[in-house]
């Protein structure tokens, strides 16, 4: 069941990073990131109250303010990059990135999963390299876009950024206490959307560039279904978590690139090439022995 949670929480994952990147290249890291928090807040809000679920003592809503300010770094940096830098470089270093830390990090905790689950974890790691890996393609960026793109460096620094800040978002989930449900999701979209809309409000004097109404309505419809999106991915993750190891969760979620990589292909019509399609091969292996162990 583990396995399948993992596996849920990459697809939903993957989607969002699909709408949310293309909701950034017109809004902006920092609005994109702001709308997805706020999005999430208000659906686990709902839900709450729907349930009359508490929030847990001092301990669990400290841990969830701090959980939620790591959050909030690592979606900026991922925003960041989604925005301005390249799709097929931010989603394999950001993932490989969660897949080699958690892995370390769950086994360090003693965890100790079955071979067959080492074997497949080690053997996604490089798998999800290999399926994102970036492709040439003729195919340009629009004018702003190409203006505005960062380096190789630039690149880099922000998907190691966003990865590792993941990481410890997990492990503080970890720390909180998984079996309680996804009450402190609350806590940690709620201070993403406030320091979102502080930092917003810091550099409002700056006037945003113009948009045409259309395309800017679509935008904001992209960023709340990349929020409600990310908001079952992390409620999927806990459940995930509570029942399975993280050196086995962890490496799947990492499997998220390859469920971007197609929905870039299915709607931003990006070119799969056959390194990323023996990369699905080796994944798909990787899951069997996962699941196997």
């Amino acid at each position: 069941m583990d396995v399948l949670l993992g596996l849920a929480v990459a697809v939903s994952l993957g989607i969002a990073d699909v709408t949310g990147g293309v909701a950034g290249r017109r809004l902006g890291p920092l609005r994109t990131t702001t709308g997805v928090h706020l999005t999430g807040a208000a659906l686990i809000g709902i839900y709450l109250l729907a349930t009359m679920q508490s929030l847990g003592g001092a301990r669990e809503m400290l841990l969830s303010l701090a959980a939620g300010a790591i959050m909030t770094f690592s979606a900026l940096c991922f925003y960041a990059g989604l925005s301005w830098g390249r799709v097929a470089i931010l989603s394999p270093v950001s993932f490989a990135t969660i897949a080699g830390l958690t892995f370390t990090v769950g086994l360090l905790r003693g965890e100790r999963p079955s071979q067959l689950a080492v074997a497949g974890a080690i053997l996604i790691i490089p798998a999800v390299v290999m399926v994102s890996r970036p492709v040439r393609t003729p195919r340009p960026f629009d004018r702003r876009d190409s203006e505005r793109r960062l380096g190789l460096h630039g690149e880099l620094a922000l998907s190691v950024c966003a990865g590792g800040g993941f990481v410890a978002f997990q492990i503080v989930l970890l720390e909180i206490g998984v079996g309680d449900g996804p009450a402190p999701l609350l806590i940690v979209r709620s201070v993403g959307g406030v320091l979102g809309l502080a930092a917003l409000a810091v550099i409002r004097r700056r006037p945003p560039a113009e948009a045409a109404p259309g395309p800017q309505r679509r935008a904001i419809l992209l960023v709340a279904a990349a929020g409600a999106l990310l908001i079952v991915s992390h409620a999927l993750l806990i459940e995930a978590l509570d029942r399975g190891f993280l050196s086995v969760v962890g490496p799947i979620t990492a499997l998220t690139p390859a469920f971007t990589v197609l929905g870039a292909r299915i709607f931003l019509r990006e070119h799969v090439s056959r390194l990323q399609v023996a990369g699905m091969a080796v994944i798909i292996a990787g899951l069997v022995l996962l699941a196997l162990g």
